[in-house]
């Protein structure tokens, strides 16, 4: 169904969203801008693709934006979900960024990590110069024009140069019946020589009724840094997720992106890669699995703008039932990225007949002595391989089920929290068996496998290290 109403969402609410955080002029007029892009573009702006608009429509209108401070207890909202050796983690409940905890020697390294409107009061210079040279710009894309019109919450991580973080940054978002649509942004801004590696973990612990997550992330990354970001996406299927991710990569820069999507009824997601200097290297893996409904609705990009730069998009995924996805891709080679090397592909396994998975990758190539392929495929499980464990005494199902974790794994492989692993490689099981799993905990843990992650093991108040609330 086409979009049909605007709901909440007017020029009234963006003055409003801005007024309730006391945002300096400059960042309404910034906002008022990008809901003008937004009221006035189409779900899709390329030609390619306006014919599968279809896939990832809805009604804006039937969700809420409510400007009422939500009162959130950290004990409440995450009990189950910690386990009371989390480090370096940022806790947001709904809208509400509860608790920012760091190792005390990545904070005397000088990592800042700030809401994003402690940011914007904090550093004001800065911020502004961002988002004077927003990357993921609201000319570009409808409901990135939305979040950046009404985000209402969002995370600044700032990494100094030659900083190390040894750890992940783990964020850990957690919905609860909200009151109103999650609007995110995420701005990660790693300088020159530093190395970074961020975790986004999204739960739902339970919703009596749809609801909207959205969310933005930026990756500005310095000369020669290394930044590593993760998404892993297990909110339930009353959810609608949207997700642009935009990122910057100079000159002997490297940054690795990996998303998993596995909840939500409709996902639907943007992720550009815009290398920008000589030695630039970029990797993006994302791996989604439907069933039922659900539809998915995945867009990649690769954009070479200078030479001897190095880039990979691996997406797959698996469809049961009667869900849907369609993976849209594009290497973009400019006239000036000579000896660029690019590679694009998109995998898809169906389980049932009535499960679709479409795959549209391109090549737009401006220059010569450059290297760019792309491959997409969409089959069933390969016959050959059930026989194989067949033949080694597994059951039919159980072969199968290990062929989709082991389709998976090479992703999954990437993310840098063994907890985190474990809780996607329990939910794809339990999609396989048509469970709906959501509590990823050492319980939940235990009696699946019998054993727990050493990075689980619980103290005796699971909530000792999370004691401080956030405004």
């Amino acid at each position: 169904m086409a979009q049909q109403t605007m709901g909440s969402f007017t020029e009234a609410a963006v003055e409003e969203t801005s007024k309730s955080h006391g945002e300096p002029e400059w960042l309404r007029e910034f906002r008022l801008e990008s809901f003008r892009q937004f009221a006035k573009l189409p779900l899709e702006i390329s030609p390619l693709y306006t014919k599968y608009t279809g896939l990832s429509s809805f009604d804006i209108g039937q969700f809420p934006l409510d400007h009422t401070p939500e009162s959130i207890d950290l004990r409440t909202h995450f009990e189950g979900y910690l386990t009371g050796r989390e480090t370096n983690v940022i806790l947001q409940g709904n809208t509400r960024t509860i608790h920012i905890d760091l190792d005390e020697s990545v904070a005397k390294g000088g990592l800042e990590v700030l809401g994003i409107n402690e940011a914007i009061s904090k550093n004001p210079g800065l911020m502004k110069e961002i988002f004077a040279n927003k990357l993921v710009k609201s000319e570009r894309e409808k409901y990135a024009a939305f979040n950046n019109a009404f985000f209402n919450t969002g995370t600044f991580i700032h990494v100094p140069r030659g900083l190390e973080v040894a750890s992940p940054i783990r964020k850990i978002q957690l919905v609860r019946n909200p009151t109103t649509s999650i609007i995110d942004q995420t701005i990660i801004y790693a300088e020159e020589q530093s190395r970074v590696n961020f975790l986004e973990e999204l739960y739902t612990r339970e919703s009596a009724r749809p609801y909207l997550l959205s969310s933005v992330t930026e990756v500005r990354a310095g000369p020669a840094s290394t930044v590593d970001a993760s998404t892993l996406q297990f909110l339930d299927e009353r959810a609608v997720y949207l997700s642009n991710k935009e990122v910057d990569a100079p000159k002997d820069s490297k940054v690795n992106i990996t998303s998993i999507f596995l909840g939500s009824s409709i996902t639907r997601s943007r992720l550009n890669f815009d290398l920008n200097g000589r030695g630039a290297n970029v990797d993006g893996f994302e791996v989604f699995f439907c069933n039922g409904k659900q539809r998915f609705d995945l867009e990649s990009n690769l954009n070479h703008n200078s030479p001897d730069t190095t880039a990979a998009i691996h997406a797959r995924g698996v469809l049961k039932d009667e869900s849907q996805s369609i993976f849209k891709g594009m290497i973009k080679i400019n006239h000036v990225a000579k000896n660029s090397n690019s590679y694009l592909a998109h995998h898809a396994m169906l389980l049932d007949k009535r499960a679709r998975s479409d795959g549209i990758p391109g090549l737009d190539i401006d220059t010569n002595e450059v290297k760019a392929t792309h491959s997409a495929s969409v089959a069933q499980v390969d016959e050959e391989q059930v026989f194989y464990l067949e033949a080694r005494g597994l059951p039919e199902d159980e072969a199968k089920k290990m062929i989709i974790v082991g389709f998976f794994e090479p992703v999954i492989s990437r993310v840098p929290v063994e907890m985190a692993r474990e809780g996607a490689k329990f939910i794809i099981e339990g999609k396989w068996r048509g469970e709906r799993r959501r509590l990823v905990d050492r319980e939940t843990l235990m009696a699946i496998t019998g054993e727990a992650p050493v990075d689980v093991r619980q103290s005796s108040d699971v909530f000792e290290r999370h004691y401080k609330y956030r405004a």
